[in-house]
């Protein structure tokens, strides 16, 4: 990750999104998601939507889009390493199913 570029502003966080999030009882994990997601990637585009499991529909879940563009399989890898070893430090893992990180 090329650390000289600087972060993105916060991503728009939709009402449906907000709305999931009060539903599931994580609203409270959702900024701290939304900031590691941002530390995992810091120069990426950041989008927020609600996801659905392709195998469980009755699965959905906050999903945190970064733009990967030319990142290297090196970059990716090192923000998902980020993102896997934070999670559960600022969410816990019941509550944590709820955010999935992505790239686009």
């Amino acid at each position: 990750m090329n650390e000289a570029q600087a972060p993105l502003s916060g991503p728009v966080v939709p009402a449906e999104v907000r709305e999931f999030a009060a539903e599931k009882g994580v609203s409270r994990y959702l900024g701290a998601a939304i900031a590691l997601a941002r530390q995992a990637f810091p120069s990426a585009a950041l989008s927020v939507s609600l996801g659905q499991d392709a195998e469980d529909e009755t699965h959905r879940y906050i999903a945190l889009d970064a733009e990967a563009g030319c990142r290297t399989a090196e970059e990716l890898l090192a923000g998902q390493r980020v993102w896997s070893g934070g999670i559960g430090r600022v969410c816990p893992s019941r509550q944590a199913v709820y955010f999935v990180l992505g790239w686009r």
